[in-house]
């Protein structure tokens, strides 16, 4: 990954200069008489194909590619602002293999979600787990069938669910506003909060030496 260094360059100047923005492949800021925009697209200053020109240039993984502006997007403003640096650095210090990586990102991804209260999601999900720590095709074929599965009970709950809210709502519509908007902003914050996760879980791997 020696071309990333030419690319943290990059980014270390865009970061000193205020250039990255969430929400935007790039605009032209009037203000400050420069182009702004997110971390690929400022990066490589256009709108069209960013991530996919950016991986191709600097030899990334297309996959770190499209997972790392996600995270930038995701992460609060001024923590956003630092990722591009920060991600850089640490892919520049691995020597590891990146398709392990995503493997074990993956990983640390699932095992966050347990346990839950179904447990045949739980088993789903433990399946999957075992699945990336040692990929081959029984172990993909069995995981992704309880997978569906598990999918399929969570949606049946899920409908029972909205059925029972629905019911909930009506004997209580003057509370509805106020639960909607508690809902929106718990979503904005389990959001926010699961960006902050995969970017600490990535740093932690990246420098993880065995």
């Amino acid at each position: 990954m020696n071309k990333l260094n030419e690319l943290l360059e990059i980014m270390k100047e865009h970061q000193k200069f205020d250039r990255l923005v969430q929400g935007s492949w790039l605009s032209n800021d009037e203000i400050k008489g420069a182009y702004r925009g997110c971390f690929f697209g400022c990066a490589m200053q256009t709108s069209d194909n960013a991530i996919e020109k950016a991986c191709a240039m600097y030899d990334l993984p297309l996959w770190i590619g499209y997972w790392s502006e996600s995270v930038f997007e995701g992460l609060e403003p001024q923590d956003a602002v630092k990722w591009p640096v920060q991600l850089l650095e640490s892919l520049i210090n691995f020597n590891g293999d990146t398709e392990k990586l995503r493997h074990n990102l993956a990983i640390k991804r699932l095992i966050n979600l347990l346990p839950t209260e179904n447990e045949e999601v739980n088993s789903a999900i433990e399946l999957v787990i075992d699945y990336h720590k040692n990929p081959n095709e029984e172990k993909r074929i069995a995981a992704r069938s309880a997978a569906e599965s598990a999918a399929e009970s969570a949606r049946s709950a899920a409908r029972s669910a909205r059925s029972a809210a629905r019911s909930a709502a009506r004997s209580a519509a003057e509370s509805a506003a106020e639960s909607a908007w508690s809902a929106i902003w718990s979503a904005r914050s389990a959001a926010r909060s699961a960006r902050s996760n995969e970017r600490d879980w990535m740093l932690e791997l990246l420098e993880d030496k065995d």
